[in-house]
């Protein structure tokens, strides 16, 4: 009876210890959901840098095709598989390796609107960054490390953004980094690569690379471990293998099957491209920009090994130096590049310790720095660019499609007329025109190296839609047969009098 009595007079001194602050536990644990890095105030303003450019930039190029492309197809419930754009080479068979991207792009465009561009390209740039920042801290980088790295990163991807396949690309290319990272410790996530690998297969020819890291962890699953400072962890041998092989016949699942390998490598291969096109050309190191983002992890790289006490991934390591040589090589390769380097580098403790605590406030500051940088006057969605080297000839297009006949112009313009719907002699699609004589004709033509009437009555051209102040256009211009009826923007419009 005592006993139970001294129980019954210490309960009411110790019962209300317990619910006295019930929300203590809940409230710190939601403090801790919600507290972040202020390096996550750096990631934001990069990723918003890029959705920001994204809204500054007007459409160029071969944006135009890709999107006329997925409108006939969504129009037709058919793939294109043969020339419709042109008056000079009319359904000759095309492989269109970028089908998937353009019936995406033109039904976004469809359902979402214009805002649709800037989603595939500042978008899937943001989450190519964002991908690499997980990859960064998988790698032992601290926050402040990986937030210079994300800035890194991001204008490497600025190098090459623009609503085109290539965006999409950079994103599958980071996530592919990142299930091999995750597979290092969980050998499962390699089944995520082969749908990756069909996916990427059907949007963009850069698939290869994707099929070519595989290759690579395949040959490090057989390397003996290095001396050094330099460590590799490899996958193991039987799981990537299985994996590299079920990437590739999932790459097959496209509407040519395996002859998209082979045909996607002598696209790449293509000296025409080279020629033609600059971002296949070596980088121009006059540029500041270049050289920051190509020969600035270089850098970064050899004081790592020089400097830093780190212990560096070889594997990803020999993926960044053989990127840097293909970045060498043709321009295009630079934000993968970037990409690879980012990853290799977070291994180095460059900032040393970092003892910035995590903040509630991060989070809100992140995303107001990025609204502010998005707010403001910007061009609207899906307004062609009119200036500059890339510009559209937008009001000589408008005085063209009011009046019929061929109209013979530029090939970066030939895009924007597919576009508007006018038949173009030659347009973007470098690959369509392999084995016939359209381009080498089209430089001769634009060189003057051949008669330019003699061409022009051959085909029945009736426009000329050319570039103001170049060798054909001051041609023309003295040519009596030849009048300027239109000039706007940079383009010069002339039609032909009398037959030929």
């Amino acid at each position: 009876m005592l006993g139970q009595a001294v129980t019954k007079q210490e309960q009411p001194t110790i019962a209300p210890v317990g619910p006295a602050h019930p929300e203590a536990p809940s409230f710190a644990r939601l403090r801790a959901l919600v507290s972040f890095h202020p390096g996550l105030v750096v990631v934001g303003i990069a990723c918003a840098a890029l959705v920001r450019q994204a809204m500054h930039s007007g459409l160029a190029g071969d944006v135009f095709y890709e999107v006329a492309s997925g409108r006939w197809m969504l129009a037709h419930h058919a793939l294109l598989r043969h020339d419709v754009f042109t008056y000079s080479v009319p359904g000759r068979p095309w492989l269109d390796e970028e089908w998937g991207y353009q019936v995406l792009l033109a039904w976004l465009v469809a359902h979402l609107g214009p805002v649709a561009y800037w989603l595939v390209s500042g978008g899937a740039c943001a989450g190519a960054v964002v991908v690499g920042v997980a990859l960064c801290r998988r790698a032992g980088a601290g926050w402040l490390w990986a937030a210079a790295l994300a800035v890194l990163a991001a204008t490497g991807l600025s190098v090459g953004m623009s609503p085109r396949p290539q965006d999409l690309s950079y994103l599958f290319f980071a996530l592919l980094l990142l299930f091999l990272s995750l597979a290092r410790d969980r050998a499962a996530w390699l089944l995520a690569a082969p749908p990756l690998m069909l996916v990427w297969a059907n949007v963009h020819g850069s698939f290869l690379l994707g099929l070519a890291l595989l290759a690579l962890e395949v040959v490090w699953s057989v390397v003996p471990a290095p001396p050094g400072r330099l460590t590799l962890r490899p996958l193991p041998r039987r799981p990537i293998a299985l994996c590299l092989a079920a990437g590739v016949l999932a790459s097959f699942a496209n509407p040519n099957g395996p002859r998209l390998l082979v045909y996607a490598f002598g696209v790449s291969t293509s000296p025409q491209l080279t020629s033609l096109i600059s971002e296949w050309q070596s980088p121009d190191f006059h540029s500041l920009l270049l050289l920051v983002v190509i020969i600035g992890p270089v850098i970064l790289l050899l004081a790592s090994l020089a400097l830093g006490r780190a212990t560096l991934n070889l594997a990803e390591v020999v993926l960044a130096m053989g990127l840097f040589v293909a970045t060498l090589h043709a321009v295009r390769f630079t934000p993968y590049f970037d990409l690879a380097a980012c990853t290799a580098l977070a291994r180095w403790q460059a900032l040393g310790a970092e003892t910035l605590p995590t903040n509630v406030l991060s989070a809100p500051a992140a995303l107001v720095v990025a609204a502010a940088l998005l707010a403001g006057p910007h061009l609207a969605a899906g307004t062609p660019q009119v200036t500059g080297p890339l510009g559209s000839p937008v009001a000589a297009t408008n005085y063209l499609a009011q009046h019929g006949g061929r109209v013979f112009t530029t090939y970066w313009w030939g895009d924007y007329l597919d576009y508007r719907g006018i038949p173009v002699f030659v347009d973007g699609r470098t690959d369509m025109y392999s084995g016939t004589t359209v381009l080498s004709t089209y430089m001769k033509v634009e060189e003057l190296e051949v008669d330019p009437d003699r061409f022009f009555s051959r085909w029945g051209i009736r426009w000329v839609m050319w570039q103001k102040g170049t060798a054909l256009s001051t041609y023309l211009a003295h040519d009596a047969r030849w009048a300027k009826v239109f000039a706007a923007q940079g383009a010069v419009v002339f039609e032909h009098r009398g037959p030929w």
